[in-house]
């Protein structure tokens, strides 16, 4: 049987853990655990009932070995059946004994341990990070708090849904022409790289002048076929110094621009609005109080500029101000959610106006990314027809102008 153990939210900074030990059944036990040193985990084993026979140092894993749909399938699963009525360690069993997945059985071998010890549903859950985010345990430690368990258990599985679905319409929406961008540009180079030199010793031969177009792509050629391994090592030199140096920078520079595009940054502000105002008011509906709640749904937005922005907003509702005229200072909120926003502080209705306007956001999103599906196809025909025009003709018009000459 496996077991394994993350730290809290906090405990970013201490150093992972894999380890081996018997429980008090003598059974073989492994997993993972977050301390500051050895003693500290064998002490956590401890308090768990395992005799640590081994604890080894390990870095953490590169690639999430739980995905966002996976996590909102087991919540689903887990709302399910607690709503029929099935006590929550019954509920893990199941789950535990249906999940295909080492590392998630894993995980939810430690939440039933950890809830079998008398810990609650989220305490369970802060002790995977990587897994639940901060936005899940509050909710479920609001739930459990009111005895609404079920209820917002419901709200997390439809919010968690709805922004899976957005990250789906804008990955969609940018992906694919980068892909198709991306092929061309290979395409491009290879040809750079293994075609031309052949089309050039035929115009050596000829001794005619050449077109200025030609002339352009032989140079192209020549720099790409002599200097590739000088621009590699240039790019990669480029991309690690920007990336240990200059990566704050560099994305809140890349994140104005993107927010100025034509089209593309209409549907990433539709996007972000929409994920903020959902996150928000199921927050707040949930009885968090408004400033930890703007805190909690600005860790949700992937956009820098707006998240500062709720961070000084934050900052402002401490300060006594109210939420529509906080934000009313930062142009970066739009002006359908601010007066949305007033309305709900005037008549009381906050949580209802927040969800009112992520709805809105959500349908204009996807219409948005329908349109642009729409013209995308036929724009990037003509781009990639311009690209093998522009070839095809600065190679064979010096052949056509021999041929004419002729």
């Amino acid at each position: 049987m496996n077991e394994t153990l993350e730290p809290s939210a906090s405990s970013s900074v201490l150093k992972r853990y894999t380890w081996q030990g018997q429980n008090r059944a003598g059974q073989l036990m492994t997993g993972v655990l977050y301390g500051a040193n050895k003693m500290v985990v064998r002490e956590q084993l401890s308090q768990r009932g395992i005799i640590a026979l081994q604890i080894r140092v390990r870095r953490e894993p590169i690639i999430r070995a739980i995905s966002g749909p996976q996590v909102t399938q087991f919540l689903q699963e887990l709302s399910a059946l607690y709503d029929s009525g099935v006590p929550l360690l019954r509920i893990l069993d199941v789950q535990l004994h249906s999940q295909t997945k080492p590392y998630f059985r894993n995980v939810i071998q430690t939440i039933r341990l950890d809830i079998e010890r008398g810990e609650n549903l989220h305490t369970a859950l802060r002790h995977h990070p990587k897994v639940f985010d901060t936005l899940t345990c509050n909710l479920i430690a609001s739930g459990e708090e009111s005895g609404r368990l079920s209820e917002v258990l419901n709200n997390i599985v439809y919010s968690q849904e709805q922004r899976q679905k957005i990250h789906s319409q804008i990955k969609t929406a940018l992906w694919y022409p980068a892909f198709v961008l991306a092929v061309a540009a290979l395409v491009w180079l290879g040809v750079l790289a293994f075609v031309v030199p052949v089309f050039e010793d035929i115009y050596r031969s000829n001794g005619k002048p050449l077109p200025w177009l030609t002339q352009v792509l032989l140079s192209g050629s020549k720099t790409v076929r002599e200097y590739w391994l000088i621009i590699v090592v240039a790019l990669l030199l480029a991309y690690t110094l920007v990336r240990r140096w200059g990566a704050d920078l560099l994305y809140n520079q890349l994140d104005t621009w993107r927010m100025k595009a034509p089209i593309m940054g209409r549907l990433l502000v539709l996007g972000w609005h929409a994920q903020f105002a959902r996150t928000l008011g199921l927050l707040y509906q949930a009885g968090i109080p408004l400033h930890r709640a703007l805190d909690i749904a600005a860790q949700t937005v992937s956009s820098p500029t707006m998240r500062r922005a709720i961070v000084s907003v934050t900052q402002d509702v401490l300060n006594g101000h109210s939420l529509s005229l906080a934000m009313m200072q930062y142009p970066v909120f739009e002006p359908s959610l601010i007066q949305r926003v007033q309305i709900g502080e005037e008549s009381g209705t906050l949580s209802a106006m927040l969800t009112q306007d992520a709805l809105h956001n959500e349908f204009m999103l996807e219409q948005g990314v329908k349109r642009l599906s729409s013209l995308i196809e036929p724009l990037l025909v003509v781009i990639i027809g311009i690209i093998i025009a522009t070839m095809v003709i600065a190679l064979y018009l010096p052949i056509l102008n021999l041929g004419g000459a002729v």
